[in-house]
């Protein structure tokens, strides 16, 4: 007996949601998107500035590739404050092809870290989740 279309229709919604972290994830993630012209091999770590300790750098968060137009989720990299609680200063050390900077943002919630590689360098900024 053959299977009918109803029967795969919430297969794409399954799939869909199963890699959506945002939904559920009380941690925030990090999104490296490449606006560049060419694939960059990026290494990015994310650390809160008070745990940060340069004697004992921590392990990268992401190590990889990135192709042009692209962007990467990496979840769970940093705690979030609980409601009512003040911002967490969060150091972000990205090297991406020639560029490498370390860029410090302010985590009010849960959310996305965005890295963003562009022509020129690298820009990162704190979205919170809605």
């Amino acid at each position: 007996m053959a299977l009918s279309r109803r029967a795969f229709l919430p297969l794409p919604v399954a799939v869909a949601l199963a890699g959506c972290t945002s939904l559920t994830n009380d941690e925030v993630e990090m999104a490296i998107e490449n606006r560049s012209g060419g694939a960059r091999d990026v290494t990015a770590t994310v650390t809160p500035v008070a745990e940060y300790d340069p004697e004992d750098p921590p392990e990268p968060d992401f190590e990889g590739s990135v192709p042009p137009g692209s962007r990467q989720l990496v979840a769970d990299v940093a705690p979030s404050p609980d409601a009512g609680e003040a911002p967490i200063p969060t150091r972000v050390h990205v090297v991406a092809g020639p560029y490498e900077d370390v860029l410090q943002v302010e985590v009010t919630g849960t959310g996305t870290i965005d890295v963003r590689i562009t022509r020129n360098g690298l820009d990162a900024f704190f979205a919170a989740q809605d």
